[in-house]
């Protein structure tokens, strides 16, 4: 049985999930929870993912067979390059969405990612928008109140002094 490079990176996932999830039994247990939670759905997801590729390869069914994790490469260029650009893409929409939370803050800048990416990234449907960063504020003030989370604010809010984030 042999593995890819995205088996072995997957494999690492797991390992640092579980690795934090041991860790985080040190801490007290209202800290516990966001750590255990986020490691824990990532642990499951990417298990997930290694059990489906060992039934892939016992089964002797190629890579390129899997639906959804191969990229179409549409352009002349090399599917190499197109690699790469795909990464770099990802790569500006993280430091974009750290950018924006050193910023403006978590809330705002977390807020302003998901609008940004909806739009400009999954080129979701107007009426998609509101409804995910509803549920995602829904979420994040619950957190707050579970866990009295304190949401740090970026330089630029701490400028201009508004009281609601």
């Amino acid at each position: 049985m042999k593995f890819s490079g995205e088996n072995i990176f997957t494999s690492l996932i797991v390992l640092v999930m579980a690795l934090a999830i041991f860790e985080a039994r040190n801490f007290i247990l209202i800290v516990q929870v966001y750590p255990v939670l986020a490691a824990g759905a990532t642990l499951i997801l990417a298990l997930s993912l290694l059990v489906t590729e060992v039934i892939r390869i016992k089964a002797g069914r190629p890579a390129e067979a899997r639906s959804g994790t191969t990229m179409d490469i549409t352009s002349e260029e090399e599917p190499t390059l197109a690699k790469y650009k795909g990464a770099g893409e990802v790569m500006a929409w993280i430091l974009g969405m750290c950018l924006s939370i050193w910023l403006i803050g978590w809330l705002l800048g977390i807020t302003t990612f998901l609008v940004a990416y909806l739009i400009f990234k999954a080129h979701s449907r107007w009426f998609v928008i509101p409804v995910l960063v509803v549920v995602m504020l829904v979420v994040l003030f619950y957190l707050d109140k579970l866990l009295e989370v304190f949401w740090p604010q970026g330089p630029l809010m701490r400028l201009l002094d508004l009281p609601i984030f």
